[in-house]
């Protein structure tokens, strides 16, 4: 029986993964396939490339305090206060200030600042191929607007795709394909873990609660805001694919809220530890209603359509 480890996008809210994982691996768990979207593909390809939570949280401190990370986030201002560099993308995009480049580049952040801010996390060499863990990362094709799935080749090359929020980071061009983050056609990607072999998807979603209403003050608001809730929709509509879903309490946190790192990850220990007992109630006496059905998984194929790479 494989179980995959499922973990969906969200920005700081998904360093709650780093807390499932941690209870996770306190259990003695170790799951047989990775799949990840977003900062569910960075966290979830990193862990698969290095079974480790202490790994894994040690390397993201490091890394949100490398100079990388600051000069990518200093590329269109000047640093107004003392934020993390993910708060000062907020700022520089919320007041407006990267409107002028907006129209002339595809993305606020140059593509040599992106990548060298993953290095800081991913090895830069390193290939899907090489994980210990079975890896796959969900992007989204902007040519032909499907659902792709990465699962051979760079590691950082899959990951950078992942998580390139349109506008913000630049495109991933990967053979035919031009991608971008994986949320806008599949912010928890259980389809893919189940089309990689899974039997069992064990997903954890940190989606924003778009019950959570803040003022907003110009154009850019109200777009994040519409996004928000078509992706809360398109989850919707994609967790029936999950067996299991592990949903730390961190809906309220917003995308770029890194500072708050160590009370997200301990909210996705607490609801992985909360969720425990059913979950290994029936990997321990698994029975069939848990198991996606072919004809399931063939209709959600049909339905979405993805690309393997």
């Amino acid at each position: 029986m494989k179980i995959a480890l499922v973990l969906g996008g969200g920005g700081a809210r998904g360093i709650a993964h780093i807390g499932v994982i941690r209870f996770l691996e306190e259990q003695g768990f170790r799951p047989s396939i990775i799949c990840g979207t977003s900062i569910g593909a960075i966290v979830g390809g990193k862990y698969a490339l290095i079974p480790s939570w202490k790994v894994l949280w040690e390397d993201l401190n490091r890394a949100l305090e490398s100079e990388a990370f600051k000069k990518a986030s200093l590329e269109m201002a000047e640093n107004e206060e003392d934020t993390t560099p993910f708060q000062e993308f907020w700022s520089i995009i919320s007041k407006g200030i990267a409107y002028s480049r907006a129209l002339t580049s595809p993305s606020l952040i140059s593509l040599n600042n992106y990548i060298n801010a993953l290095k800081e996390f991913i090895p830069e060499n390193a290939l899907i191929e090489e994980t210990r863990i079975p890896f796959a990362a969900v992007a989204t094709d902007l040519i032909t607007g499907r659902e792709v799935i990465l699962t051979k080749g760079l590691l950082i090359e899959a990951v950078a795709a992942s998580a390139a929020i349109p506008g913000v980071f630049p495109p991933i061009k990967i053979k035919s394909h031009l991608l971008v983050d994986g949320g806008w056609t599949d912010v928890l990607p259980a389809l893919a873990a189940h089309m990689m072999g899974a039997d069992i998807t064990l997903c954890v979603c940190v989606s924003k609660n778009i019950e959570l209403y803040t003022e907003m003050k110009n154009a850019f608001d109200v777009v994040y805001r519409a996004d928000d809730i078509a992706r809360h929709y398109l989850n919707l509509m994609r967790k029936p694919e999950c067996t299991f879903t592990i949903e730390p309490e961190v809906g309220n946190y917003m995308w770029n809220e890194f500072n708050k790192k160590d009370e997200i990850m301990e909210k996705g220990y607490m609801a992985a530890k909360a969720t425990w007992r059913k979950i290994e109630k029936t990997l321990k006496n698994p029975i069939k209603k848990f198991f996606l059905k072919k004809g399931q998984i063939k209709e959600a194929r049909k339905l979405f359509n993805p690309i393997v790479i």
